[in-house]
């Protein structure tokens, strides 16, 4: 959305991020898309005076906890109530304590209710049997409990979540397809006369960065160096870099490799060296990882992003800079865009039946949706006068993050359909999102998931030599002419060849299917 440190550290260890759904048209393939009304009723099995109260707890990554989250609980409360006599603690997690907080509670047992999940991270979890599947025949609690979700989701959407014929996590309902590119400061862009139709690939980015570096004050970082810069390359990820086989998204029969021994990964190690070398990247890109802060001031000049239709445009609502955005690849369907953003029902949970009927409500009431993304209306944001799904800023914020409450995470969020657009947004961006979904390009494993059950330990072990190496490497710290191959050695010491091969084996197998 977007989000891979993001996404792929989570299922790096996040990665973004980079995504998801049109919704279904007539035929089928896409879904009517409606503004938000002002009030819904989301079906349940059960009438709320029939059901016990519960408290449903929800986990979600990257944003940082929000001042006003107990207003909006408050607020979101009074909805769930009456709809289905339960109550909702939301906890929003960082980056970067997202993955061990939920890994110690996953671990230990901890009872819990909902949490974010993507990639690899789903398979990972669902081999240690942290998750309920929930479209299990003995107990369907999709058809049972979700019938708003069922009616308003894209099937495409729900396969890119299957694990041996069972869904153990929702996807959000947003953007099916991804493109990898950058976010630029559009002030600069201006200012530097930086024709964007010249920028095909990221070395055309250079001379902007050089007269950024010599134009700029200090403050100013040109290019924020990241991990997430690997998703320029043409390849599709396969469970997440940390476990690197890969395979290219050009050619027809899915041949898998080793990313980290590829040609287009050295010369772009190299161009990060070079670059750090000349004072492009942030101080310390080996280390200083968790540039948000910098990225919300604006003090960074160009970074990676997932794109989709508007993202510059809904990225700046968190940023005082606002941002324009350059595409480097097509539109591109990939299991892990139907899978990158989803919430899993604990097998912890004390009331799992309760917990499907409140992710019901976050597809199909646009009260709690937008409550849980931007807040409560005069104090988080105001309503543009005459346009009842059309949203602003209030007065004396300069941005929303400075409220009290925005989490930024609408992309986590149940039915992304079913929210307002800030004033600055394209008010057809629904229905480009639909265009972008039908003109991605489909993978030719599209709807595989890579099942990591029999490679566990070797993942443990290849995801702790990744995170000794990939910082440096993505960061220009490290010369990729000395660093790569010892890399590479100790990823095939770890298991990398054990790993590939059996990604290739679940790959034939499921081309195999297809036919």
């Amino acid at each position: 959305m977007s989000k891979m440190k993001k996404l792929n550290t989570i299922a790096l260890a996040v990665s973004l991020p980079a995504l998801l759904l049109s919704a279904c048209s007539k035929s089928g393939t896409e879904t009517e898309t409606k503004a938000p009304a002002s009030s819904s009723a989301a079906t349940t099995a059960a009438p709320a005076k029939k059901l016990e109260p519960r408290e449903i707890s929800i986990y979600f990554a990257g944003p940082t906890a929000q001042k006003d989250v107990q207003l909006v609980e408050e607020e979101i409360n009074k909805i769930t109530k009456e709809k289905i006599n339960a109550t909702v603690k939301i906890n929003h997690l960082g980056w970067g304590d997202y993955p061990q907080k939920t890994n110690l509670m996953i671990a230990s047992g901890e009872p819990f209710d909902l949490m974010f999940t993507s990639g690899n991270d789903l398979s990972i979890n669902v081999a240690k049997g942290a998750y309920v599947a929930l479209n299990d025949p003995a107990n369907n609690l999709l058809e049972k409990y979700g019938k708003d979700i069922l009616k308003s989701m894209n099937p495409k959407l729900l396969s890119g979540t299957t694990i041996k014929g069972l869904n153990y996590a929702l996807p959000t309902q947003k953007e099916m397809a991804s493109m990898q590119g950058l976010f630029l400061r559009k002030d600069l862009v201006e200012k530097y006369k930086l024709d964007l139709k010249t920028i095909k690939k990221l070395e055309d980015i250079e001379p902007f960065l050089q007269q950024v570096k010599a134009g700029e004050s200090a403050d100013v970082i040109p290019f924020q160096a990241s991990s997430n810069l690997l998703n320029l390359l043409p390849y599709e990820n396969i469970g997440g870099f940390t476990s690197p086989g890969v395979i290219s998204k050009t050619e027809k029969t899915p041949k898998v490799v080793n990313i980290f021994e590829t040609a287009e990964m050295k010369d772009m190690f190299k161009l990060f060296y070079n670059w750090n070398q000349k004072g492009y990247f942030q101080k310390d890109p080996g280390t200083n990882t968790n540039l948000k802060a910098q990225t919300d001031e604006g003090l960074v000049a160009a970074r990676w992003s997932q794109l989709k239709p508007g993202g510059d445009l809904e990225a700046s609502n968190n940023s005082k800079k606002p941002l324009i955005q350059v595409e480097f690849s097509q539109p591109y369907v990939a299991t892990y865009d139907l899978n990158n953003s989803m919430l899993a029902v604990s097998r912890t949970s004390k009331d799992p039946e309760r917990a499907v009927m409140f992710l019901n409500l976050m597809h199909s009431d646009p009260r709690i949706v937008n409550l849980m993304d931007f807040g409560i209306e005069g104090k988080h944001y105001v309503k543009v006068p005459g346009k009842d799904n059309v949203i602003k800023v209030p007065d004396g914020f300069a941005t929303s993050k400075d409220t009290g409450y925005y989490p930024g995470n609408t992309w986590q969020v149940g039915n992304q359909f079913l929210t307002y657009l800030f004033q600055n947004e394209d008010p057809q961006k629904w229905e480009k999102f639909k265009a972008f979904n039908a003109a991605g390009i489909a993978s030719p494993i599209l709807g595989f998931t890579y099942n990591s059950d029999s490679t566990k330990n070797e993942e443990a072990a290849l995801a702790s030599v990744y995170k000794s190496y990939i910082d440096g490497l993505s960061g220009g710290v490290l010369d990729p002419d000395k660093y790569l191959p010892e890399f590479n050695d100790k990823l095939k010491k770890a298991g990398s060849d054990k790993v590939i091969a059996e990604k290739q084996r679940q790959i034939d197998e499921f081309m195999k299917s297809k036919k």
